[in-house]
């Protein structure tokens, strides 16, 4: 539960606010959005220069899989139509326009380093946290996460290790434009075989490149059904917004239960598929995990071609500037639907699954953060 401030201090006390955003992503504006309805002084960080830079920084061609129907923040409707899917730079915009729509006090250029307990009160059961920036020092009361699902990219070390050096390896979040890694004398490894990967994987082909694609396929949701886009199925069976700390929910966790494509097209045959995960390179092959899909070595680079390895191996969201005894022994914040289990003032918003299934889509974190600071 979100904790009050005291308001009767004397003025010399410095400012303590009674909430602290870290991040003004999607998850964070909507935050910012319930704590200004209720009147709450707060202020949100973030470490880009325009709120919206995370989506402009990924790579061009990007769109989103949801149309703007079900992308809507609380109180403003993005533009294009509701059937419209936005690329990269429109939700960018809309975000950026979200915050300004709404006057919310979003602080650029500032990235938490540090976030700990200043004061600890066991009479009042109070605690003040500090949290330290590149921009000062700043109290509060009550913190929220909500630095988004996509923090920290994330490969398989030892495979990525066999690879020699002579061979440039990249994470997906590394790309702009695919004509900056490949061109007609390049052999790209694409390592992934989600949306990510998938869709990488058709503009690198554009560039003259060879292509393969590794990975074990994907469930792939139709762009439609019976006339109706698959999301409003989705969203009018209730499926995206069914709460995943309770059953029948919670089977929603079960390991890779809720990974698909939306809409994917059958790839050009000219990309060269491997239904199995790679389990290291060597003497310019490449070895797979799976010997009945794919039984002998497969040679890669071709001949006279440089190779590039891009691996779509997606994120992990790990926090070194929060206190330790808030993690589990992997770095993952112990939560209680959404709240830390050691110190419940502190909330985490936009993480994948975090009450639903929607809970890390842009018109899914303002459910989740209605509840959260609801409470």
């Amino acid at each position: 539960m979100l904790r009050p401030v005291n308001q009767n201090k004397p003025s010399t006390v410095p400012t303590i606010f009674h909430t602290i955003i870290i991040g003004a992503g999607q998850a964070g504006l909507a935050a910012g959005y319930f704590l200004k309805e209720a009147g709450e002084d707060f202020l949100i960080l973030d470490a880009h220069e325009r709120v919206g830079d995370s989506w402009r920084k990924r790579w061009e061609g990007l769109r989103l899989f949801s149309p703007q129907r079900y992308n809507a923040l609380p109180g403003l409707t993005p533009p294009f139509g509701e059937w419209h899917l936005p690329s990269r730079l429109e939700l960018a915009d809309y975000l950026e326009d979200y915050a300004r729509h709404f006057g919310l006090p979003v602080r650029n250029l500032c990235t938490c380093v540090r976030a700990r307990i200043k004061n600890d009160s066991p009479e009042t059961g109070e605690r003040t946290w500090e949290v330290t920036t590149n921009d000062g020092t700043f109290l509060t009361r009550n913190l929220i996460v909500a630095t988004g699902a996509y923090s920290t990219p994330t490969k398989p070390e030892a495979i990525a290790d066999s690879f020699p050096a002579d061979i440039r390896q990249l994470h997906s979040s590394e790309i702009r434009n695919v004509a900056d890694i490949a061109d007609a004398e390049t052999d790209v490894l694409v390592v992934g075989a989600g949306a990510s990967g998938q869709q990488l994987s058709r503009l690198l082909l554009d560039t003259g490149a060879s292509v393969t694609l590794a990975g074990p396929t994907m469930g792939n949701l139709p762009r439609s059904f019976l006339g109706k886009d698959i999301y409003w199925w989705l969203y009018n069976t209730g499926v995206i917004t069914l709460r995943t700390d309770k059953f029948p929910g919670k089977l929603l966790l079960n390991d890779g239960a809720g990974d698909v494509t939306v809409g994917e097209p059958p790839l050009p045959a000219a990309i060269r598929r491997i239904k199995t995960h790679i389990a290291r390179y060597s003497e310019g092959s490449l070895r797979c995990k799976c010997e009945k899909t794919a039984p002998d070595p497969i040679e890669w680079p071709k001949s006279g071609k440089k190779g590039v390895v891009l691996w779509c191996t997606g994120y992990k969201n790990l926090y070194p500037w929060l206190p330790t005894e808030m993690m589990d022994e992997d770095g993952r914040p112990l939560l209680d639907s959404g709240r830390s289990e050691k110190y419940p003032e502190v909330t985490f918003i936009g993480q994948p699954n975090l009450l639903r299934p929607s809970s890390s889509l842009v018109g899914g974190v303002g459910r989740d953060a209605k509840a959260l600071l609801s409470k």
